[in-house]
């Protein structure tokens, strides 16, 4: 007789994780304490310690003090405040600075936290999330112009 169960049921045996086949069952988890604690101690350690030694081996050179009597300096801001730069070359004009420097930011801000909720689809293709698409271009462009300035600041204005 097929499908009828004779006798009694043997008790299911429960597999023992091991750390040979830890990775075979994904859904299972792994103590953090103390063996990765430990990895991470001993990697931010090195890392460390790998800051000091290049921090003494190469030091940050220092220039000449300040001359406030000179006129032929240009002063520039530092490459992460070159959006905040290129937003006066944008909005011109008393009335419209706090706009591209407060209003500006914030938008593209919250976009970009609020990305996950505003795009909940299960797809991963690009061409099926626009919108998630268009946000992560918009953000690769404006990385990629912060370069280009700091290269053309770097070019046109040596030394400084």
């Amino acid at each position: 007789m097929y499908g009828v169960a004779t006798g009694k049921a043997r008790p299911v045996e429960e597999e023992v994780i091991t750390e040979e086949n830890v990775f075979e069952r994904p859904d299972e988890t792994i103590a953090f304490f103390p063996k990765q604690v430990l990895y991470d101690l001993f990697v931010t350690t090195l890392v460390l310690l790998a800051c000091c030694v290049l921090s003494y081996v190469s030091p940050a050179p220092l220039t000449e003090p300040a001359d406030p009597a000179t006129i032929t300096y240009v002063p520039r801001p530092e490459w992460f405040f070159f959006f905040y730069e290129q937003m006066l070359m944008f909005f011109p004009g008393y009335a419209l600075i706090s706009f591209g420097a407060v209003v500006v930011p914030t938008i593209f801000i919250v976009l970009l936290l609020a990305l996950p909720w505003l795009d909940r689809g299960p797809s991963y293709s690009p061409m099926r999330r626009p919108f998630a698409t268009v946000i992560g271009l918009l953000v690769v462009v404006t990385v990629l112009l912060n370069m280009l300035l700091a290269i053309s600041r770097i070019i046109n204005f040596p030394g400084q």
